[in-house]
């Protein structure tokens, strides 16, 4: 119960600071947090670092995460983890069709050049909006799974925290990533991470309320 309480409170705050951030974005009233930290990061950022930048940002591209998507649903219904399997692909195809609609319902534009959404190099024509980043939801959103499970399944202690660490890691550079390439917004970046929090502890309390009510069927029929 303390555990479930506590996946509540989280899913809640996250929600919270999502909608601070939201409202506080379209006032306009972050503006000048959000110019602060691009000069921060961008003054007198070298080639090498931009052109790495880059290389990591593709990591969170829709196509990256759609196949590494795949990949793992496919290793875990080999071990029979199914409902790992159905948690994963809340958070990632629930994760997009949010993402989609969110970037509607706000359409702020980008930092830069307005771009159209593409999908394996085929563009859609659609508006890809900047509020909040797509790369930085899916990323949080698949890497929170991977850290979900390595806390889990991982027995090795070292291991374990070295695994998550690293995944931790990889969250904070791509979301830098779409700063430095001048993507998105500081801000974009934040509410992202907000919502998908909000979003991954969500899945997982509804994952784990519809198993109790799958197993307290299953008991009374048998």
């Amino acid at each position: 119960m303390p555990q479930k309480n506590n996946n509540i409170y989280i899913m809640i705050s996250s929600f919270f600071l999502f909608l601070i951030i939201s409202i506080l974005s379209m006032r306009n009233k972050l503006t000048l947090l959000d110019q602060s930290i691009i000069s921060s990061l961008t003054d007198g950022t070298s080639t090498i670092v931009m052109t790495l930048m880059e290389l990591v940002t593709k990591i969170g591209s829709g196509e990256m995460i759609l196949i590494a998507t795949l990949i793992i649903s496919i290793f875990l219904m080999v071990k029979k983890m199914r409902k790992h399997v159905i948690l994963l692909f809340l958070l990632t195809f629930g994760g997009i069709v949010l993402n989609f609609a969110l970037k509607i319902l706000f359409q702020r534009e980008r930092p830069g050049e307005m771009s159209v959404i593409e999908v394996f190099g085929y563009s859609l024509e659609i508006a890809s909006y900047s509020f909040p980043s797509g790369h930085t939801m899916r990323s949080v959103l698949l890497f929170s799974f991977l850290i979900y499970m390595s806390y889990h399944f991982i027995k090795k202690p070292f291991a374990r925290v070295a695994v998550i660490g690293l995944l931790s890691f990889m969250i904070l550079l791509i979301a830098l990533s779409r700063i430095i390439v001048g993507a998105h917004f500081p801000t974009d970046i934040l509410a992202a991470v907000s919502i998908s929090i909000a979003w991954f502890y969500s899945c997982l309390i509804l994952l784990q309320y519809l198993l109790k009510i799958s197993s307290r069927i299953t008991f009374s029929v048998k």
